[in-house]
């Protein structure tokens, strides 16, 4: 007669030895692999980055229209950064939508975005004529393309300009300006 709990017992001391053996195996380090690109957390971004200026009046209706010259794909992610001012020898750099408290009311930069071109506007609870230039004129901002399908859920401050380009490896001294009308 066979005792089967003595071979269950017999098999689970074969199956760690086994194992044990497998686990403790020692022998020469095998070649290396093939180099691979720096990356921030292992994520590296392939992406577009421009910066562009532009001047806001009512014949435009405050917007702007541009176009990328090339078709984004439905995934991607646009991000529009308004250059806000210079603090201690460094650009800050806010997010749009952009709400700006003026004496006036309450006004904001706003974008859209299609896959082919993107629009950036003034929307306020006054009239806009009634702005100074410096709101208007040679506003700068910065347009960051991303593929959505690279972004970490919930581990990517968009806000944080800065560390974007550093995930993108852009360096911001390489991003070539335009000027929209």
């Amino acid at each position: 007669m066979i005792n089967f709990k003595k071979m269950g017992v017999y098999r689970l001391g074969v199956f760690s030895v086994a194992l044990l053996t497998v686990m403790s195996c020692e022998g020469p380090v095998g070649p290396p692999g093939p180099p691979g690109s720096d990356g921030l957390d292992g994520i590296v971004l392939l992406g577009e980055v421009f910066e562009l200026e532009a001047n806001f009046n009512a014949q435009g209706s405050f917007g702007v229209l541009g176009e990328y010259g090339f078709e984004i794909e439905e995934s991607d992610k646009v991000l529009i950064y308004h250059l806000d001012g210079v603090e201690d020898n460094r650009d800050i750099w806010r997010l749009l939508p952009r709400v700006v408290f003026h004496p006036n009311g309450i006004f904001n930069y706003s974008f859209d975005f299609t896959r082919i071109n993107f629009s950036i506007f003034l929307e306020g609870d006054f009239d806009l004529n009634t702005l100074e230039p410096g709101y208007l004129q040679g506003q700068i901002f910065r347009v960051l393309i991303i593929p959505a399908d690279f972004l970490p859920d919930g581990r990517v401050d968009l806000s944080d300009h800065e560390g974007m380009l550093r995930m993108m490896d852009v360096n911001p001294a390489d991003i070539p300006r335009i000027t929209l009308k």
